[in-house]
């Protein structure tokens, strides 16, 4: 929009009729007015709002629509205390727009169709090892081909990047429950006599470095210098969906952890740090009531041993420090919906 430039205008402002100083008043012509009518239909048109004669509120519900769309980045997560379904934009109903996905409600294959902007942001993201950091990586080097009963199979470096996709892709696996409905490998290129793709992974071993996937060809294998990437969200012969994963009772955690084990997109399991467990043992059969009575545990009385209950202790193993007890219940969560943010829904 510009401002008003013509007869009777000063310095782009509006001047009222003045018999005298100003007796035509600032006239308004027809290039300015359809600046203003354009502006005007285009906010409308950002929510397909059509034109209608009479309506005094259809600017402010694309207003409405609009900034509701921009108040958060797409794929952003952010919780709610309850469930909240997705909701189109309605022009006479601009508050109940809802574009987000719930993502503790199981698995689920967006089409472009109903998500047209979250959709191809999904299908561009990478898994990356130390993303945003010095060394990060995000295409992994393959050294060896094979392809063996049409199964391919691709053998990584045994470089640090690789060694972390692969354990954190077989991590995520192990989540997930199967290879069935799970993640895929993509090769930019052709390696060896593997066409350029996208492929659902049937296997993944993080120890021989090697990946693996349905592949019709005839028997061969080699030793190449490629890269092959790991797009989280793409499905195996579509360019117009992606699949977001199940996220109940999860929460959520920075990736770029030292061990290269939080990768972000990707899943892990709880683990326990690394203590040793000691057998409690008396020198004699007495049990009392004393911190230092070990009841219905090993005793030991010269070189006889009497096991009771067997009794253990929490100790250190020498690395990771004093573990940490309590007799006390503690709350440790606060329940709520994980959402993603879509910033446009269709229904």
């Amino acid at each position: 929009m510009r401002k008003i430039a013509g007869p009777g205008s000063v310095s782009g402002e509006f001047k009222d009729y003045d018999p005298v100083t100003n007796p035509t008043g600032t006239y308004i012509m027809a290039d300015w007015a359809n600046d203003v009518q354009r502006e005007l239909i285009g906010i409308q048109d950002e929510l397909s709002i059509a034109e209608a004669d009479g309506s005094n509120k259809y600017i402010l519900s694309a207003i409405k629509g609009v900034a509701i769309q921009h108040s958060k980045q797409i794929g952003e997560l952010f919780f709610l205390h309850k469930h909240k379904a997705p909701a189109a934009f309605d022009k006479d109903n601009p508050d109940d727009f809802f574009p987000a996905v719930c993502l503790d409600i199981g698995d689920q294959d967006l089409d472009v169709a109903n998500w047209p902007d979250l959709v191809p942001e999904l299908r561009a993201i990478r898994a990356e090892y130390n993303e945003g950091k010095t060394g990060a990586k995000n295409e992994f080097d393959v050294t060896d081909w094979a392809i063996a009963s049409n199964v391919a199979t691709l053998t990584f470096a045994n470089t640090t990047a690789e060694l972390a996709i692969l354990a954190a892709l077989a991590e995520d696996n192990l989540v997930h429950g199967s290879y069935t409905g799970w993640r895929t490998i993509t090769l930019p290129t052709a390696i060896g006599d593997i066409a350029a793709g996208d492929y659902a992974i049937t296997a993944i071993d993080s120890l021989a470095r090697t990946v693996s996937f349905a592949f019709t060809a005839a028997d061969n294998s080699g030793a190449v210098n490629s890269v092959a990437s790991f797009y989280t969200h793409r499905i195996e012969g579509s360019t117009t969906t992606a699949r977001i994963f199940e996220a109940s009772a999860r929460t959520l955690v920075s990736a770029n952890d030292a061990d290269g084990a939080h990768i972000a997109g990707l899943r892990m399991r709880d683990t326990f740090q690394g203590h040793r467990f000691k057998i409690q043992a008396t020198t004699n059969n007495t049990v009392g009531p004393n911190a230092t009575d070990y009841t219905n545990r090993v005793n030991v009385s010269g070189n006889t041993v009497n096991i009771g209950a067997p009794g253990l202790s929490i100790g250190s193993d020498g690395v990771n420090g004093t573990p940490r007890t309590s007799n006390e219940t503690r709350p440790k969560s606060l329940g709520g919906h994980m959402y993603m943010w879509g910033r446009n829904y269709v229904a």
